[in-house]
């Protein structure tokens, strides 16, 4: 199954990511075209999966992993 979890401070995506595994992505306004392409797919995928909305500027770090259990 595929996961993604969104978060406010790098601090805590890098906890639950050394705990999980995964992928960090983390947008800015600088962030590299491929980085936000990816932070926006996230963004649909929370939307579509949990009907969570995510708000960019207020959690701008994401934890992407699949879970096989």
């Amino acid at each position: 199954m595929y996961n993604n979890r969104f978060f406010a401070t790098e601090q805590e995506a890098k906890a639950f990511k050394k705990q999980h595994g995964g992928a960090l992505i983390h947008i800015t306004q600088r962030s590299r075209r491929e980085t936000r392409q990816s932070f926006a797919a996230e963004m649909v995928i929370a939307y579509d999966a949990r009907g969570e909305v995510v708000d960019k500027d207020k959690t701008p770090y994401c934890v992407a992993w699949n879970d096989f259990d």
